[in-house]
Parts: structure tokens; sequence; C-alpha cells
């Protein structure tokens, strides 16, 4: 990873008050901590789940961050300059609205595994507790890396190809509808294809193709645990999940055949997937819950340790973990 500018903004909004700014005037300096911050929330966000893909959108007049961005990728403006109209442009979509709002808006430009990429992201502070060399403790803030309110990152090589791929992704947090809408407004992305959706519409193809081809439980197994390594390696780089390397993964001897038998199914599964990695989970674990009762395990034991009996609708366990077996013995006294 390798960062080219970042900047940061704050922005606050009281409930049904006016959105008051604090700009910063100048680019954060490229330090080492510069660079382990950045590495920590680029990380968070590629591990949300529920992000949502798209493009910017055609009527650049009425959306005009992409012809800024046009403009700082020419050399016509430079980056603060970019994000200060960036951050002028929220505060005007923010405006009238009655939600409270509250963080600090940064943008980051860098390239991972060589590929050009634009950040914005609404952060928020949690408080915590400083010691200075004396030993005297104060109050402070910091920021919640964990906790992205709204975020969006933007594939630029993507973009200048236009090859037509979803080349913007977003994530809604905890803001607020009006919040995000704004957000996205600002930003000028169209809403295109949902991640949650795409991975569970692949779980499903993928289902369906085991059943099949009815693979033997060993063979299943393998299959399902290097698909999953696979799609889950895409997703934590921020990558897409492609049916064609997927494809290839699944069965060596005939490398078509799980993208072909995609192709041919019901449900727009697209052949580039952006993967949400909390449903891919789905591919080695089966869970499930009803009132009162929760159970997950891994499809490694399903069949040995945990066995299915679809006639009589029960599910027996053999070996009870050791805490669950005390527990219950405790119960029993």
């Amino acid at each position: 990873m390798a960062i080219q500018h970042a900047i940061l903004h704050h922005i606050h909004k009281p409930e049904g008050g006016a959105v008051l700014l604090a700009p910063r005037s100048t680019e954060l300096p490229l330090t080492a901590a510069l660079d382990e911050l950045i590495g920590k929330i680029n990380a968070t966000y590629n591990n949300r789940s529920g992000k949502i893909y798209g493009n910017f959108q055609a009527d650049a007049a009425a959306y005009p961050c992409r012809t800024w961005l046009q403009a700082h990728l020419d050399g016509e403006i430079d980056f603060s300059e970019f994000s200060r109209r960036l951050l002028d442009r929220l505060q005007q979509q923010l405006s009238g609205q009655e939600e409270a709002l509250s963080g600090y808006l940064m943008l980051v430009r860098l390239r991972v595994l060589e590929v050009d990429q634009l950040l914005v992201l609404l952060l928020s502070t949690a408080p915590s507790v400083v010691i200075n060399e004396q030993l005297d403790l104060s109050d402070a803030q910091h920021l919640d890396i964990g906790k992205i309110q709204l975020g969006a990152k933007i594939n630029l090589d993507e973009w200048r190809r236009d090859g037509g791929q979803q080349y913007c992704s977003f994530i809604r947090g905890r803001s607020g509808k009006s919040a995000s809408e704004a957000f996205i407004n600002t930003l000028g992305c169209t809403e295109e294809a949902d991640a949650r959706q795409q991975t569970q519409t692949l779980l499903r193809v993928f289902n369906d193709y085991c059943g099949e081809q009815q693979l033997d439980p060993g063979k299943s197994s393998e299959v399902r645990q290097k698909a999953y390594a696979y799609c889950s390696d895409q997703a934590e780089q921020g990558d897409r999940v492609r049916l064609k390397e997927l494809s290839c993964i699944i069965d060596t001897e005939d490398p078509d055949k799980f993208f072909n038998y995609a192709g041919n199914q019901e449900g727009e599964l697209m052949a580039e997937i952006p993967a949400d990695r909390r449903g891919l989970q789905k591919f080695v674990r089966y869970s499930g819950s009803m009132k009162g009762l929760s159970v997950s395990f891994s499809e490694m034991l399903l069949g040995e340790q945990v066995v299915y009996d679809p006639a009589s609708d029960t599910l027996t366990i053999r070996g009870l973990p050791t805490t669950l077996r005390k527990q219950l013995d405790r119960g029993r006294s």
C-alpha cells in the first residue's frame, strides 16, 4: 500500500441545525503513523459487509464530483482543493435535513496492489484516556477506525478504463437514511449491485451445482473449502470473485464446468462478483436459529460428528463441547 494524498476535515450538524465545517487547509504529512492508520482503516472498509456497487452518475452537471476528480487527476487542482469542494458539496446535501451528524471526513488517494484508489470516509471519535510522562491522566478523543459511519471506495483505474464494471463501492453505516443519501449524492454514485445479494446468489448456484454433481462427502468438503479460501482471500483484498477463476478451482479437470453451469441458471449472477465476506461463511458453515435456539457448525462435521436425519427432522451431535457439557451437568444437579 502506498499513500499518495490524505486529508481530513471536521463536519458537525446538530439535529435540526446548520452544518458547521472545520476544514483543514493542507494535506496530512505522509508519515509512518499515517500509513499504519490508513492500513487499518482500509482493512476495516474491506471487511465490512453489505457494500453496494455502482458507477458515477452520467449527469456531471447535477453530480459534479466526477468532474472535480478528473480535474485533480489531470493536475488542474490539487488534492486539498478537490477535498474542499467535496466537503462543501456534502454541506449543501446535508442542509435542510433534520438528522444530526458529526465526524471527520477523510479522503485518501492510495495504491493497493498496483491499483489506484480513492477512499472517502466519515469517521467518528470515541473517548479515551491518555497518560503523559509525568504519569498524569487526561481525557482525549481518538478516531474510532473500527466503526466507519459512511464510506466509499473508487477504483480509479477501472473508472479510467470505462469498461462497464462497477468501480464505486460504498457502505451506508449507521448514520441514518437521509445522511446516507446525502453522502451518496455528494459523490454522485449509482446503486447497481448489492454485494450481499450477489453472494447469496453465488451460494445458491454453488450448492445446486454440488448437489447435481453428486459429490461424495469428502470431495464436497474439499471443494467447499477451496472455494471459500479463494473467495475469502479476494474479499479481504477488496477484490472481486471472478467466476472463471472460481470455476478453475472447483474443477481442475474441467475448468469451465462451473462457469458454464452458472451462466445457465436463473438470477443475475455477475461474471465478477463483489462478494460479501460475512455471507461467504456459508460456504463452510451451517447455521440457523429459532426462538431460544441457535446452531452453527463447520460443514466438515456433517455426517460424522453432526448427523442430520431429514425424515425425523432431527440433528444429532456426537461429542459435545466441554463447556456445554459442564453447563448441562450443572443444570441437572
